[in-house]
């Protein structure tokens, strides 16, 4: 009988050891899978814009952490990111082809755009480098002080935009249909003209993101009323956060839409189906890389804001986002499928007659555009209030909307 326990307990010794010894030896086996090999890092841009400056640092940086012979940046740019998207998807998934692209997807997979071979809720994601929240941002020569004076404004409220398509423009129209706003948006501002506008007194707000509109508010030009993603900001005061405050219902559910795209800045992923352990030891070294003080450093005299989140933390996030009510996806279809009418340009007007009626701009191919103004058709817009024909005047620069063939008549002209 001693013999009998003695030989049980030696076996289960050894069955102890093998399980101690069985873990390490798994994880490194998963490391030593990538010693001496290739790591892909598709970037769904072309050269030289935030995505190809977040993955090249990245990857400098992550090559410390795994133990591969080199990391390759290949950028793959087309079709608003659903290209590289798609080949990353695609890719065999050995846990040696990773990359990035745009958190816009999301609405794109909503749509069921053409062309998309993927499913953003399958990726294996390493994880998200930055955020920068989306706010409503006041001129502070408005009347409006907070976000409950914007939603009782009983005359319009004008803000500005660059037109259909762009970030600031599509999520005011979503917010606007989901939470009844009074916002008029005033189209043909691009870049900081908005801000510019703003302090001409042309509108009153806009929509931007934080990092691009924080030096307009410091210096004293401007007041944040919302904060959309993100976390409470200190130098920001009580700035109240749209996830507090916006009630159930559909409105909630566009400001999270809104907000995971505020949040999930700069994806990493690698494709469906990555073996578990080799995922582990990419998203450990992937944080190691985020966690670096090296990468910091580089990151901050870049400009370029670290702001992370690792594996299945962004994995729920997308899943989270995907999730929404056919309400949500219709008014999101709505928005995101406007599209002007007629042929769009930004030219400058290179002649005009003393009644207005008649005026030529360079058309798309850079050829000149004779058009004649109409008086009840056209509507036109200068410094972003409503005018007329007669105060078109050559030299302004002018967003162009106009049928082309016959006498180009314009739909729009937005000038200043």
């Amino acid at each position: 009988m001693f013999k009998a326990m003695t030989h049980r307990m030696g076996a289960l010794a050894a069955l102890m050891c093998v399980l101690l010894l069985g873990a390490p030896a798994s994880a490194d086996s998963a490391a030593d899978f990538f010693k001496g090999k290739t790591l892909i890092y598709i970037v769904a841009t072309s050269p030289g814009g935030g995505y190809d400056t977040y993955a090249r640092l990245i990857a400098k940086h992550m090559k410390k952490y795994l133990p591969v012979s080199k990391i390759i940046v290949k950028n793959v740019p087309g079709a608003g990111h659903i290209i590289g998207a798609n080949q990353l998807y695609a890719a065999k998934p050995d846990g040696l082809t990773i990359g990035t692209f745009n958190t816009g997807l999301i609405y794109a997979q909503l749509l069921k755009r053409e062309g998309i071979k993927f499913d953003l809720a399958k990726f294996t994601y390493l994880g998200k480098a930055a955020s920068d929240p989306r706010t409503i941002l006041m001129s502070t020569k408005s009347d409006i002080k907070s976000f409950d004076d914007l939603k009782k404004a009983k005359e319009p409220v004008k803000f500005a935009a660059a037109g259909p398509g762009s970030a600031a423009y599509n999520e005011i129209k979503m917010l606007n249909g989901a939470l009844n706003l009074n916002i008029k948006l005033i189209t043909g501002y691009r870049g900081q003209e908005g801000e510019m506008a703003m302090m001409r007194g042309e509108v009153e707000g806009q929509m931007a993101s934080l990092s691009s509109i924080l030096p307009f508010v410091k210096n004293g030009y401007g007041r944040i009323i919302l904060q959309i993603g993100g976390s409470p900001s200190p130098e920001l005061g009580n700035v109240p956060i749209a996830a507090d405050i916006i009630p159930e219902g559909q409105g909630k559910s566009i400001v999270a839409l809104i907000g995971s795209q505020a949040e999930l800045a700069r994806l990493t992923a690698a494709p469906p189906g990555v073996p578990a352990d080799r995922a582990r030891v990419l998203v450990n070294a992937y944080k190691s890389a985020l966690e670096d003080p090296e990468l910091r450093a580089a990151a901050k005299k870049l400009g370029r804001p670290i702001v992370p989140l690792y594996g299945d933390d962004v994995a729920k996030r997308i899943k989270a986002a995907l999730n929404q009510s056919p309400e949500t996806v219709a008014l999101v279809k709505s928005v995101l499928s406007e599209k002007p009418k007629g042929t769009a340009v930004k030219s400058a007007l290179l002649s005009v007659t003393p009644d207005g009626k008649n005026i030529t701009f360079k058309g798309p191919d850079g050829k000149i555009v004779k058009s004649k103004v109409s008086g009840s058709r056209t509507k036109v817009v200068i410094n972003g209030k409503d005018s007329n024909r007669k105060n078109l005047k050559q030299g302004m620069m002018c967003d162009i909307t106009y049928k082309p063939g016959g006498k180009n008549e314009p739909i729009i002209l937005s000038c200043k």
